[in-house]
């Protein structure tokens, strides 16, 4: 594996939005990690400030596993070759896509609202289609049980 970009121009928005993923888990998995070792510092780095806060294992731990999770990140999405051909492919199927007219932008006539219109209503009868499904099968085992 190498440092640099793997084909870069191809795949660039699912490349992103990729590295957006793996980066708020990085993120997040820092931010855990900070809120579980907060406060605690061994005695050689109890003294040491880092600006008016005192610099404890989690703060030290969470910068660590941010800066690692952001190199992890640019090596598995941009620089993998097998991650970017597969991107690629994601990219190039999502081209293939048809994606729905929304302009003029919400008005009712876009095909954006009749595909709203067709999920509302199927929701809305599946909805009540399990809904006397449910209350028959109630009765029926009430009955049975009674």
């Amino acid at each position: 594996m190498t440092f640099g970009l793997y084909k870069w121009p191809q795949g660039r928005v699912v490349r992103y939005a990729g590295a957006g993923v793996v980066l708020s888990l990085v993120g997040y998995a820092a931010y855990k990690f900070y809120a579980w070792q907060g406060g605690w510092a061994p005695g050689w780095l109890a003294g040491v400030k880092l600006g008016a806060q005192p610099l404890s294992v989690g703060v030290v731990g969470a910068v660590l596993l941010g800066a690692l999770g952001c190199l992890g990140a640019y090596l598995l999405v941009f620089a993998n070759a097998k991650v970017g051909e597969y991107l690629i492919a994601v990219e190039g199927e999502l081209r293939k896509v048809y994606w729905p007219k929304m302009k003029p932008w919400f008005s009712r006539q876009t095909e954006l609202w009749g595909s709203t219109y067709v999920v509302i209503a199927v929701v809305i009868i599946l909805s009540l289609f399990i809904y006397v499904a449910d209350i028959g099968l109630k009765l029926s085992v009430g009955q049975i049980f009674k």
